[in-house]
Order: structure tokens, then C-alpha cells, then sequence
């Protein structure tokens, strides 16, 4: 089969496309903050998902945020208790399984510069074991989120997939022999 350069290139930039959000999932396995960023002056929950990757429980759980963030409070984890002192807050007494999950929530206060902060988080285990996690966060300005974009790349999204779909449809509709 012959393809026009348009059709291989729509070809290769799908596969690519297609390959990212493959392997986006299986990269996966490691604390991340949800939502990631959060409106300078502004206070919100955020959830840090936690996946214990070893073979032994872990059995306590910190997250450590930089100048510029606040911890306002903890959140009740069941199982767990929370404290928090200064700018880290811990869970402990609890325990949670290899290869589990398990969301650690605060509220955090942003009162610092828009910009991409490192917040720290550590699993701790009960042979000693600490594995540190850094954790990317944005402060974004006040007058503007990532949400207000998140129509628009719906959209653009949207129409991606049409290309896509109507650049398959001609493609296949060029193999089909004529009928006369």
C-alpha cells in the first residue's frame, strides 16, 4: 500500500501519541500529588498517592512541603494517625501491605512565588528503611489555573482524535477498490 507523506506523518505522530499513554501508566508507581499545582493565596486538599513498592509493610507515611506552602492539616487517614509540626506532617500506627496503595490528604496554603516548588515525601518501614520521594508541585498565579485551560484542552483533544479518525477513514477508504 502507498501512502501520501500527510498519511504517514498522521500515522507516526498517532503511534507516538499512542506509545506515551502507554507507557505515561506504567511509569506510574511512585507518590504523586493530585491535583499537582494549587493558586498562590489560595488554600486547597490535596491528596498524595502512595504505593508501597517493597516487600515489607509500610508503617509510616511524611510529607515535608518547602517555603512557599503551608500545611494547614492533616487528614484522617483510617488506621493511621496524623500530626502535623511546622511544615511536615506524618502519618504513623498504621501499616500498609506490599505492592498496596494507599492517599495521604492535606490541606496546603500557598503563600509563596508562582513557580515549580519539591515537596518531600518518605515512606518509612520497619527494618529502618526510608525511601524519599520528590514530589513536583506548581504554585500557579492567582488569577489563573490549570483548570481554566482544562475546557480548551478537552477540545483540542476532541478534534485530535477526529483528525485522527478521519485520516483512517480515507486511508482505508483509498484501498478499497472502485466498484465501476
Amino acid at each position: 500500500m502507498r501512502c501520501s507523506g500527510w498519511s504517514s506523518l498522521a500515522i507516526s505522530v498517532c503511534s507516538a501519541l499512542l506509545g506515551a499513554l502507554l507507557w505515561a501508566g506504567t511509569a506510574a508507581a511512585h507518590v504523586v500529588a493530585m491535583p499537582a499545582y494549587l493558586a498562590s493565596g489560595s488554600a486547597e486538599s490535596i491528596t498524595f498517592d502512595a504505593p508501597n513498592e517493597r516487600d515489607d509493610p509500610m508503617t509510616a507515611f511524611s510529607v515535608t512541603v518547602p517555603a512557599g506552602l503551608e500545611i494547614e492539616h492533616a487528614h484522617v487517614v483510617a488506621g493511621w494517625t496524623e500530626q502535623v509540626e511546622g511544615s511536615r506532617a506524618t502519618w504513623t500506627g498504621g501499616s500498609l501491605a506490599s505492592r498496596a496503595t494507599a492517599d495521604f490528604g492535606m490541606t496546603l496554603r500557598a503563600g509563596g512565588d508562582p513557580g515549580l516548588v519539591e515537596i518531600q515525601a518518605e515512606q518509612r518501614y520497619p527494618d529502618g528503611g526510608v525511601v524519599p520521594w520528590p514530589v513536583d508541585f506548581t504554585i500557579t498565579p492567582a488569577a489563573e489555573t490549570p483548570s481554566q485551560n482544562l475546557a480548551l484542552a478537552g477540545v483540542v483533544g476532541l478534534i485530535g482524535v477526529l483528525v485522527v479518525v478521519a485520516v483512517a477513514m480515507l486511508a482505508w477508504r483509498r484501498r478499497q477498490p472502485s466498484s465501476t
